[in-house]
């Protein structure tokens, strides 16, 4: 099977960068892009206060529900309490990993609480940068919370008791087969990430499925030793990026300077 992407953008909440999101909805809207939105039920982030709370946010938010984007709960407040990086040890901070179940759970109840009092329904859940730990998925199932957007594979697996449907990329990238997510903050997007997002959809549109279609498409098993194989991969494969990025980077841009071919 040739790959198959899906998008998804982090951080929503009423008071977002709504000037760039007024450019992209039209594009994913022009393609019949239908993404993950990760809401925030009742964000109390400084860094995701952008602009002036949008008063008809919840609306907009079941209007894109009833579009069939898939709505999924990305945490409570947002704010990061512990520097556990849980089991995705991918930053050392946390709104939930290393808390105890119960205070786990209480976060969850408020937040879900919010969203059924604004009439959003939510199966899927989003943790805060990527740092959840196995209490946050007990809670989660028992608040009937049975899908995690995270993981480094190739497909939907089964761990845990919930259903994991991978995010492994933050930008549209040439693969050769399986399920990819790229996970996107359109509130740090400048006019530039604008048009190379307008370009990437355009080229990529054919192969972006929904979240429906992916669990539909990709029958999940449970997570078995290939797939640890690819998490860890995956997993040493980005500490080194973030880790030698800076330097080789520089590198890089002076070669392709003088390089004749197209990029």
């Amino acid at each position: 099977m040739s790959a198959k992407y899906i998008i998804r953008f982090d951080d929503f909440c009423p008071t977002m960068n709504w000037a760039i999101w007024e450019q992209i909805e039209p594009i994913l809207v022009k393609h019949g892009i239908k993404p993950i939105i990760a809401v925030v039920p009742d964000n109390n982030d400084p860094t995701l206060t952008v602009n002036a709370p949008r008063a008809d946010f919840w609306e907009k938010v079941r209007s894109w529900q009833a579009a069939g984007w898939t709505i999924a709960l990305h945490g409570y407040q947002h704010l990061y309490s512990t520097p556990d990086p849980g089991l995705m040890k991918i930053n050392n901070f946390s709104e939930f990993a290393g808390l105890p179940y119960q205070e786990q759970r209480d976060k969850l109840e408020k937040g879900l609480a919010i969203f059924a009092e604004n009439q959003i329904s939510v199966q899927t859940w989003i943790a805060p940068a990527h740092a959840f730990d196995t209490n946050t998925v007990k809670a989660l199932l028992d608040l009937q919370i049975n899908v995690i957007s995270d993981g480094y594979y190739f497909r939907p697996v089964k761990r845990l008791g919930a259903l994991w449907v991978p995010q492994q990329i933050w930008r549209l990238r040439p693969m050769r087969s399986g399920l990819w997510t790229v996970c996107l903050h359109s509130n740090d997007f400048s006019e530039a990430d604008i048009q190379k997002f307008k370009r990437d959809i355009e080229k990529y549109a054919p192969a972006i499925i929904t979240f429906d279609q992916a669990i539909r498409d990709f029958p999940a098993n449970e997570v078995n030793m290939l797939d640890y194989a690819m998490e860890q991969f995956w997993h040493v494969s980005l500490r080194f990026k973030h880790t030698f990025w800076p330097f080789v980077y520089p590198i890089k841009k002076l070669f392709r300077k003088y390089d004749p071919l197209p990029n």
